[in-house]
């Protein structure tokens, strides 16, 4: 038990150091670059090295006790630093899924329902086979459904769970967690692993604002910050839809399953009456009258 305890220990610290010290250190390193060098030496790494030689030559480092003090130090502040990216990686998530009730939010997706009520007029009305399916294409490349969320990633996500509701008349944000207990481990951990991935890209987004920031005192820093930026957002797309991919498969595999777990018979797979029933279990609402705790 002991050595299992300690395997563990030691991979939780891995992923603890990959995600918050590593890319604190690297900031760190940025922050060095540009409190040395400025905007005017921006690319004077000559100058860096110098500067970085005379102070290692410094008192405070051949002392063993003040170098172990500025690498605990350095250690600190990297993971405090990935802590603050943790929590803007959260904010990320948070606008780019964000519901768009209030402006700015409500016109970007005005802007996004025109933008694909236009191909869908172009494919309800053409004639050529060719003109429809690229009219269908441009209308799915915005949302797989009519949009209504200002960004590509809120409406991916929130398309799921509308299909999966017409589809199946199920209330996803019900079942999920009951669907989540009654899955094998394996699709646990690819749901799991697309989740983690989602978050990556948000953490990479929140560390593109603080090197944008940084570029006030350091312009190489801009680049750098541009390019984590443009990175975080496409695999933020790619992240959220393969987590919505995973999450409408689930359904589709294990509905029948959670269905039969809930006590309800079904025939084949979950069909709509059913999924309605199951809903209405599950969520127990005293508002629904269908529910036995309806009042």
């Amino acid at each position: 038990m002991a050595g299992f305890l300690a395997e563990v220990g030691a991979k939780l610290a891995d992923r603890w150091a990959a995600l918050l010290a590593v890319p604190g250190l690297l900031y760190l390193a940025a922050a060095t670059a540009a409190a040395v060098l400025g905007q005017r030496r921006a690319l004077d790494y000559g100058e860096l090295s110098r500067d970085i030689e005379a102070w290692a030559a410094g008192p405070s480092l051949r002392a063993a006790g003040g170098a172990a003090l500025i690498a605990a130090a350095v250690l600190a502040a990297s993971l405090a630093l990935g802590l603050v990216a943790a929590a803007g990686g959260r904010l990320v998530e948070i606008v780019w899924t964000a519901s768009g009730e209030h402006p700015p939010g409500r016109w970007l997706t005005d802007r996004r329902r025109q933008r694909s009520a236009r191909f869908k007029a172009v494919a309800d009305s053409s004639i050529d086979p060719a003109t429809v399916r690229a009219a269908i294409a441009e209308a799915d490349r915005i949302c797989l459904i009519e949009p209504g969320r200002p960004t590509w990633i809120g409406d991916r996500l929130r398309a799921g769970q509308v299909r999966v509701e017409r589809t199946y008349g199920l209330d996803l944000s019900a079942a999920w967690p009951r669907l989540w207990l009654s899955v094998p481990d394996t699709v646990r951990a690819e749901l799991a692993g697309a989740g983690d991935a989602f978050g990556a890209s948000a953490r990479l987004t929140a560390w593109a604002g603080f090197y944008l920031i940084l570029g006030v005192w350091w312009w190489p820093a801009l680049l750098i910050g541009a390019g984590a930026a443009v990175a975080g957002v496409e695999r933020g797309r790619v992240a959220a839809g393969n987590l919505a991919d995973l999450i409408e498969a689930t359904v589709d595999l294990h509905g029948a399953e959670l269905t039969r777990l809930l006590g309800q018979r079904t025939e084949g797979s979950l069909d709509q009456a059913t999924g309605r029933r199951i809903t209405t279990l599950m969520l127990k609402s005293r508002w629904d009258p269908e529910s036995p705790l309806a009042q």
